[in-house]
């Protein structure tokens, strides 16, 4: 496995040293995880948790990109919707640390985001 820059290595430990927000209920492969293969990136969502927050504003960020658009989004059909899942299925895994972020605005138009990384391995 290549070595992780420090840059790297200091996003990956600022990132994982911000709290959730209340409204993450899961993230999609696990935190620090270490994976031979992975069916997609995401989160799961509860908008009854925390402040109240904008469903269309979610976007999903893998490896630094804007993946919203291409992502797959569900949920319950109560309204306002309150669980919400976003997931993310690329062309192509390639091997390494990945990072992913999540982030949605609450209604008094805050940003809320919280970014994770994970690893694939050769099996």
């Amino acid at each position: 496995m290549k070595q992780v820059s420090a840059i790297l290595l200091s996003f990956l430990l600022m990132a994982s040293s911000v709290p959730r927000p209340p409204q993450l209920l899961e993230v999609f492969p696990a935190e620090n995880s270490v994976q031979t293969s992975v069916q997609f990136v995401g989160a799961a969502l509860n908008f009854r948790l925390g402040e109240e927050a904008e469903r269309g504003s979610v976007q999903l960020f893998f490896d630094g990109i804007d993946v919203t658009k291409q992502a797959r989004i569900g949920g319950t059909r109560d309204w306002p919707q309150s669980y919400y899942k976003i997931s993310y299925t690329p062309n192509s895994w390639k091997l390494g640390i990945h990072c992913a972020e999540i982030r949605f605005r609450t209604i008094d138009g805050t940003t809320k985001s919280y970014s994770w990384s994970f690893s694939i391995k050769s099996p």
